[in-house]
């Protein structure tokens, strides 16, 4: 009995779990497409306002997004209670050149705020990927080129083999090698630490930099060999002002890490104004374009066009970090190699082996 009974269990919890999964399905809206030169890496680009994207590859023939962002068009009426049937906003996805763009499409692109997408490419695609304002990025198992630009969210690369380029005002950097770089490589972020894992023969040469945190590895010292750019001896007359240009430069950090958390929220806020006047122009646009086309239906004329919507303000550019002083270490990691570059304006930078 009590393995029936355990069999029984068994078979109501895989039947549970496929329904879960089919209502999951139901919920995510589905989009493929084939590259037009199959033999040839292709490039897949994506520039959303506002949503988390995930990025697997795999073993495929095709580009596949799923995206939840249909959820947010549902349920939504007016106040005379009228349901819509259009959506605010969607997306699109279309191929030329051998290059796939996911794109938004609708009055209010960044009505994207809180949605997913979920994307598989196949393994030895290129990635371009863009948040203007915020979301999560999240790379798996692509061995292609990745250039990255995130405004505000954590982003994660996980056995990626080839080149890295990311750039992120506040957001942790994650990164897993499974294999060791082959093309420059480099990681910026103004307020979030930046852990990176290479493979033990990696060969490289580093520069690592932050102002405020610390610069930890656990390479051994046969194979990282470093060095400080810039040292001060505490027996240089000159070291009590130095020590107070550092003490400046940590503060101005603080302070522009500060700024740009208060610059991050005044964007939410911004967007979500622009978010109530766009609704109340839509429903002034409904109201007049109601009104002059029964005063055209009377006169035979032609209805004018509706004004469009307020657009949500443009978000700020991520900052140059060129020349920004603060701790800065250079070496070769098994005699040197390609360029791998670190940087952090607030947050610890810590190189590890992978396992």
């Amino acid at each position: 009995m009590k393995i029936q009974s355990r069999s029984l269990l068994t078979l109501l919890a895989c039947l549970a779990a496929a329904a879960f999964a089919r209502a999951g399905d139901d919920e995510m809206t589905t989009a493929s497409v084939r590259f037009s030169q199959p033999g040839k890496a292709g490039t897949f680009r994506a520039t959303i306002p506002w949503a988390e994207i995930r990025v697997t590859g795999g073993d495929v023939a095709e580009v596949t997004v799923r995206s939840s962002i249909n959820e947010k068009n549902k349920s939504k009426r007016t106040k005379d209670g009228l349901r819509r049937l259009d959506e605010e906003v969607s997306f699109e996805l279309s191929e030329k050149d051998n290059v796939v763009t996911l794109a938004l499409a609708g009055e209010a692109g960044w009505h994207s705020q809180g949605a997913e997408f979920e994307v598989t490419v196949p393994r030895h695609t290129n990635l371009v990927l863009n948040t203007e304002w915020g979301g999560e990025i999240h790379v798996s198992a692509v061995e292609g080129d990745l250039d990255i630009n995130s405004m505000n969210g954590e982003v994660t690369l996980d056995g990626i083999a080839s080149s890295a380029i990311v750039n992120t005002m506040n957001g942790e950097l994650n990164a897993t090698f499974k294999a060791a770089p082959v093309k420059p490589v480099s990681f910026t972020t103004m307020n979030g630490e930046i852990n990176v894992r290479l493979p033990a023969d990696t060969k490289a040469s580093l520069r690592l930099r932050t102002h405020n945190g610390s610069i930890l590895t656990d390479f051994p010292e046969d194979a990282l060999q470093t060095k400080a750019e810039t040292k001060v001896s505490t027996d240089d007359p000159a070291a009590p002002e130095a020590h107070a240009q550092r003490d400046a430069l940590r503060e101005a950090g603080r302070a522009h890490r500060d700024a740009s958390r208060a610059q991050s929220e005044a964007a939410r806020e911004a967007a979500e104004a622009v978010r109530v006047a766009a609704e109340v122009t839509r429903a002034v646009v409904q109201e007049v374009r109601r009104e002059v086309e029964a005063a055209v239906a009377e006169s035979g004329g032609r209805t004018p066009a509706a004004p469009r919507a307020p657009r949500a303000p443009r978000p700020p550019k991520i900052p140059s970090f060129s020349g920004f002083g603060g701790k800065s270490i250079v070496g070769t990691l098994n005699g040197g190699g390609v360029d791998i570059s670190l940087t952090s304006m607030n947050g610890t930078i810590t190189l590890r082996q992978s396992k």
